[in-house]
């Protein structure tokens, strides 16, 4: 259980560390200002050549920062923190809930096995005694084998989905909705950055010749605007609105599980399996309490099929119910 805890919890972290170390390395980029440098004969007009410089040997050298590259630079740390809070925020949709049903599952049959141990002891010893055949020692080996390979299968399961914690997830699915609208305002804004473009170059300006040169620096501040600003608001709008309808009817195959109709649906099947599970339970405990009264080594041997049939139902029961609960938690209803 722990080592399946702290897989899932790791995969998702790990997702995390990547979108967001991936925006902090593009961001940074986007917020360091460049060094900018040339050097050789550069060539001037007529009318800009110093009469006086007897060489065209000249060094430019300085920085140039781009203070629209700001403005990218936290949109793009933003898009990434929202990456991350939807991925998380699925985890919650579509694997914390799996998860909360696949740990009560694998609680019931520890619990279980337990009590198949004993029972496979004291089969063996009536085997060694005589008391019992060959055929039923094996067949109960293999009844417990099954109960075994559920109980592995479960932790499997358990250990490729994110750990169920005692987090409300009433708010997993509008967390995913506001975090893909946040991702798509931060595409938005990068967009956006891309109309303008405001820069700042300074930095010294000399000529390596005998002549001295008493205004060597200078400073210059570069404004540019793209014409695309008349058209760009209109598509942005409609491509926020676009994307808001994608996620919100289930046809983004990222969150395709993150919808109301999904969820809703998938309670409606769980519940009728549920009603199911619960009513071959009850029938299966109602066997094992008429057996109980009946006695007689006869008896007792049918009681073991029975038994077996009513711990792995009791499993699927406690799937179930733990996964129904979780589910109408994220729905914002009682568990």
């Amino acid at each position: 259980m722990m080592l399946a805890a702290t897989a899932a919890t790791a995969h998702a972290d790990d997702y995390c560390d990547f979108v967001q170390n991936v925006g902090d390395a593009t961001a940074a980029t986007q917020l360091a200002p460049q060094l900018i440098g040339l050097f050789g004969y550069v060539e001037q007009s007529p009318s800009q050549v110093n009469p006086s410089q007897t060489s065209n040997l000249r060094l430019i050298a300085g920085f140039n920062y781009r203070l629209t590259g700001i403005y990218e630079g936290f949109a793009t740390k933003a898009k990434a923190d929202a990456d991350c809070r939807r991925h998380r925020a699925l985890d919650g949709l579509r694997g914390e809930t799996a998860a909360r049903a696949y740990a009560a599952k694998a609680k019931v049959l520890d619990t279980e096995l337990a009590e198949a141990d004993q029972i496979l002891k004291a089969v063996t010893a009536d085997f060694d005694a005589r008391r019992t055949t060959a055929q039923e020692a094996t067949a109960l080996r293999l009844r417990v084998d099954e109960l075994r390979e559920l109980d592995a299968e479960a932790h499997q399961q358990l250990a490729t989905l994110p750990a169920g914690g005692d987090h409300a997830l009433g708010s997993a699915l509008a967390s995913y909705q506001q975090a893909d609208a946040d991702m798509e305002d931060a595409d938005a804004k990068l967009r956006r950055a891309q109309l303008v473009d405001v820069s700042v170059r300074a930095g010294v300006d000399e000529f390596l010749d005998s002549t001295t040169n008493p205004t060597p620096y200078f400073a210059v501040l570069q404004v540019g605007v793209s014409l695309g600003a008349l058209w760009q608001g209109g598509a942005n709008s409609r491509a926020a609105a676009a994307r808001k309808r994608l996620v919100a009817e289930g046809r983004d195959p990222l969150g395709i599980d993150a919808t109301l109709t999904t969820i809703q649906a998938t309670i409606a099947i769980e519940t009728k399996r549920a009603e199911d599970t619960d009513a071959l339970v009850a029938e299966l405990e109602r066997q094992l309490t008429a057996l109980d009264k009946v006695g007689g080594e006869d008896s007792k041997r049918y009681r073991q099929t029975v038994w077996f049939d009513y711990a792995k139902a009791k499993a699927d029961q406690a799937y179930y119910a733990a996964h129904l609960a979780s589910l109408r938690e994220v729905l914002g209803g009682p568990p």
